[in-house]
């Protein structure tokens, strides 16, 4: 099961395609995060993966209509939730703020019908995604979203 963790949006770090937004941002993000993209075309999405040569990984799952359904990351530094998140940033931070254990955490999961974000990690090793569950393509698997 991945990890999950609190993350602030103070690191400020490169900007990647929103959640709900479109993909036209993929190539400047990479330019951002001095990353190369790779797009992997698969029959019902796109996966846009960013690499960048500090360690920090990005990919933005892109549905055939051209909406971002999902993102993941993975790398050293927090990535900048407030650009990941696009506009549901304030629904995750209302999420968070809710939560019954303040202060930092470990790991976190917030769950709605409309956003699900997961995040985890430790200095050097972070990890998490965030997605639109009702964006997903049908046959998709959460699971897939890594």
């Amino acid at each position: 099961m991945l990890a999950i963790v609190a993350m602030s949006a103070s690191w400020a770090g490169p900007a990647c395609a929103a959640l709900g937004g479109d993909a036209a941002s993929v190539a400047a993000d990479g330019a951002e995060l001095h990353g190369v993209v790779n797009s992997t075309s698969l029959p019902q999405y796109e996966i846009e993966e960013i690499t960048a040569d500090a360690g920090m990984r990005v990919r933005e799952y892109v549905g055939r209509d051209g909406v971002v359904f999902a993102v993941s990351w993975a790398g050293p530094v927090l990535p900048d939730l407030q650009r990941l998140l696009g506009t549901h940033y304030v629904e995750y931070t209302t999420a968070l703020a809710a939560l019954s254990r303040p202060g930092l955490h470990r790991s976190v999961r917030i769950a709605s019908p409309g956003l699900v974000v997961e995040s985890g990690g430790h200095l050097r090793a972070y990890a998490g995604r965030a997605y639109l569950p009702m964006l997903i393509p049908a046959g998709i698997s959460t699971a897939d979203l890594r």
